[in-house]
């Protein structure tokens, strides 16, 4: 079944894959980028970007949303600046529940809807050098799960997917690169869960398995 379906964060690595791959599928879709060209552009973190944030739900008829926009910093916080602390909390912490709240009033008001938060495996195996990182993962896991809790009987699904290390720009220096999963095989995996059939599972946890 075609869905309409804003992604954000989608310049690059998942979010493009997610991009590509859902209009491949037949889907119509609505891509966010900071900047450029397509119709939904701006930083998540501007006032006026979350201004307008309903009314592009509403102009596009959004049927599923996808939270994908976030900053990856894997620097220790004792030399993190304290202006860079609060880019990451104010990019995938404060902006993110801006949009969620909006896109859960604008779903249940129209009858229905699905969100799909991409979080991150970070929340189960957390390191140093990842702890800000981590620290605005966990937070999105928790409310993300306080709105799955209210969420029920109005309508609204929220799904939350943990992905393990994928390849993309961001993890292209690892050392361990070649065996991390395929961005077109994980963003395949997270489309599959638009026109899903049951409704028990809340949370999927993407890893690759050996073969």
């Amino acid at each position: 079944m075609v869905k309409h379906i804003m992604i954000t964060g989608c310049a690059s690595g998942l979010g493009r894959a997610l991009m590509d791959n859902g209009i491949q599928r037949g889907h119509v879709i609505f891509p966010h980028m900071r900047r450029g060209k397509c119709r939904i552009t701006g930083d998540i973190t501007d006032p006026q970007f979350i201004d307008q944030f309903y009314d592009w739900l509403q102009q596009c008829n959004i049927q599923v949303f996808i939270n994908n926009a976030a900053v990856y910093w894997n620097i220790g916080p004792e030399i993190t600046s304290d202006d860079k602390v609060k880019e990451i909390i104010d990019t995938n912490v404060t902006a993110q529940i801006l949009m969620l709240k909006r896109v859960f009033n604008y779903f249940r008001r129209s009858g229905g809807g699905l969100i799909i938060n991409i979080n991150s495996l970070s929340v189960d195996h957390p390191n140093k050098d990842e702890a800000l990182y981590c620290a605005s993962k966990y937070a999105m896991m928790g409310f993300s799960k306080a709105l799955q809790a209210g969420a029920v009987g109005t309508g609204v699904e929220i799904l939350d997917v943990y992905p393990g290390g994928i390849q993309t720009r961001i993890t292209e220096d690892r050392n361990n690169y070649d065996t991390l999963m395929d961005v077109d095989e994980v963003a395949n995996q997270i489309l599959d869960l638009v026109n899903r059939k049951h409704h028990y599972v809340n949370e999927i946890k993407l890893r690759k398995r050996n073969k």
